[in-house]
């Protein structure tokens, strides 16, 4: 089989009619260069120079082989610089999963990014809550998903995943702007045990955590609502037809809705990336690094009324 250091040495010395030329420009001796050319020749089956006096003239063959090398190594040198563009992120492939929450807010300014920035990237997006994204990445469906834990339900990630923290959410109640407790900077919690409450699926993370503060207050909410839509409970609320809790990534702004930042440390909304600890993919780390700046340009109501 044809050798790279072959076609190199056919090239040179077919451009510069010289084997002491040729040697010179790649950096070897002069007998080395023959001692390619003679094994090549060998090989083949076909001479590839009329030797001179003087100098080496290429034969037919020989002049066809070096056109053809040239063409070659053009080849090798665009496919290595190719595989060099893999590794500094500008060409590749990235498959993205996000919850719904973290898709509307933070994964669009990735996506916007990586198409204008690479555009040789093939990223791909779909969205899915944490049980659909996490069995996507270990089975390599996915190269990257962020997915959530809420404090107050902790969960056991697989072992073989690599999880980086991209933000910490804090976790709101919302009340209607008529409600008793609305012009109140400060509320316990355990003042809304008689409240009806808009929630979402049952068995759901969100549900469970609404549970646990609800338990940890001395109460067990009445659900009168669920749904898989953080759009709802905002209108429900305005409508004056109970109270709930959101993430601050879920956050809408309505004139008709009074808000209260949860004040205990533990009632949370962890954001994570998540990808297979053994894959080399390096968008990897880019996108990860993105999703934490647009994290980090995410305004926390920090101002906001207390629930403790």
């Amino acid at each position: 089989m044809l050798t790279p250091a072959q076609l190199q040495a056919i090239r040179e010395v077919v451009a510069t009619g010289s084997l002491r030329t040729a040697a010179k420009r790649l950096g070897f001796t002069p007998s080395a260069i023959s001692q390619q050319v003679s094994s090549l020749e060998r090989t083949l089956g076909v001479q590839l120079f009329e030797r001179l006096p003087r100098s080496i003239r290429p034969t037919a063959a020989g002049a066809e082989l070096a056109r053809k090398a040239a063409r070659l190594l053009a080849d090798l040198e665009a496919a290595e610089e190719e595989m060099r563009s893999f590794a500094t992120t500008h060409r590749g492939r990235l498959r993205l999963g996000s919850f719904w929450s973290a898709g509307f807010r933070l994964v669009p300014a990735v996506l916007a990014e990586f198409l204008r920035d690479r555009p040789n990237v093939d990223i791909r997006y779909e969205e899915g809550d944490p049980h659909r994204t996490i069995p996507a990445v270990n089975e390599g469906r996915l190269d990257l998903a962020v997915v959530f834990e809420y404090g107050m339900v902790p969960h056991n990630w697989p072992k073989d995943l690599t999880m980086t923290l991209i933000m910490e959410e804090p976790l709101y109640v919302l009340v209607p702007t008529g409600h008793r407790l609305a012009a109140r900077k400060r509320i316990q919690f355990g003042e809304l045990s008689a409240e009806r409450w808009i929630s979402y699926t049952e068995g759901m993370d969100a549900s469970l955590n609404l549970s646990h503060i609800c338990a940890a207050s001395g109460f067990d909410p009445d659900v009168l609502f669920r749904t898989n839509d953080y759009n709802l409970p905002f209108e429900l609320v305005r409508k004056g037809l109970g109270v709930a809790i959101v993430p601050e990534l879920a956050m809408i702004e309505s004139r008709d809705v009074c808000v209260f930042r949860l004040g205990d440390p533990s009632q949370v909304r962890r954001v994570f990336t998540v990808c297979r600890a053994t894959d080399p993919n390096p968008l990897l780390g880019h996108a990860t690094s993105m999703l934490v700046n647009a994290a980090e340009a995410l305004h926390q109501r920090a101002d906001l009324p207390i629930a403790v």
